[in-house]
């Protein structure tokens, strides 16, 4: 069972407290504040660093290590796959 759940814009522990909100293509935590943004396949943090890409198939970081694969969301996040999704899990969840 996901231990966290997005509804909507927002990113839910299982508990039901907020975690996170998309806003088009900016991640907030639960206090407003930026904490990335998805560009295209690329997710950067807060002062625009390359955090991580996805390629289709893996999540690589920034020096290009594979750090996990889209069912590897899945099992942490309940919510319909996509870009979102993994920026989500690399910048809340992993």
């Amino acid at each position: 069972m996901p231990n966290y759940k997005l509804e909507g814009n927002y990113l839910r522990h299982r508990s039901g407290n907020l975690v996170a909100e998309v806003d088009a293509k900016l991640i907030r935590d639960s206090s407003g504040n930026r904490i990335g943004e998805i560009d295209g396949d690329y997710i950067r943090d807060s002062r625009g660093n390359r955090v991580a890409d996805f390629d289709g198939s893996y999540i690589r970081d920034g020096s290009g290590n594979r750090i996990g694969e889209m069912r590897d969301v899945q099992q942490d996040i309940d919510g319909i796959g996509g870009m979102t999704l993994i920026a989500l899990w690399v910048l809340c969840v992993r």
